[in-house]
């Protein structure tokens, strides 16, 4: 009984997404477009000041421009933010390979976190996909509670709000209410 009582919850909470939802046209749709919503969305607490270099894009995220049918992205010109956000428009049949590349990065991002002031941040970093879109992106705000960088649950829930703003920025750009 219980089973059923969660599954009919479940189905009752993500039945108004699907309902309410009607994909755009993205025809139009550039790289740079997605990464102005995303500073749009997060307003006063968008970090990223300038572009990603072709040569960071390569270096620092693995993609390889044969890959790319657009891309864009930015990052804030102080070097020991991590704040970062790519959008990139695959060449047909290549988004799952440009999403790998973008888990690799997180993972070196990961590795590497103790150059930046946040590593719960850095963590919570996310890859989103529609169709031959794909965006990387670390931003908003960060903690300025006790203990941080230690994974508090008071600060995982306040990076989960942030990434939250992004995910629901995406959904709106390839979704109409």
């Amino acid at each position: 009984m219980k089973k059923i009582t969660a599954i009919l919850l479940l189905f009752c909470l993500l039945l108004p997404l699907s309902a309410c939802s009607k994909k755009r046209n993205v025809d139009d749709l550039s790289c740079k477009d997605i990464v102005d919503a995303f500073r749009s969305a997060y307003a006063s607490s968008y970090e990223p000041n300038v572009a990603i270099p072709d040569e960071l894009i390569n270096n620092e995220f693995g993609l390889n421009m044969t890959e790319m049918e657009d891309y864009y992205g930015e990052m804030p010109q102080i070097g020991l933010r991590c704040d970062r956000i790519v959008a990139v428009k695959a060449v047909s049949g290549e988004a799952d390979k440009v999403v790998e590349r973008f888990e690799q990065a997180k993972n070196v991002f990961l590795k590497n976190n103790m150059e930046y002031s946040n590593s719960m941040k850095v963590s919570s970093a996310l890859i989103l996909r529609e169709g031959d879109f794909v965006c990387f992106f670390m931003l908003g705000d960060d903690y300025g509670g006790e203990n941080i960088g230690e994974g508090s649950s008071e600060e995982t829930a306040f990076y989960e709000a942030q990434q939250q703003i992004g995910e629901e920025c995406w959904h709106n750009i390839f979704y109409e209410k």
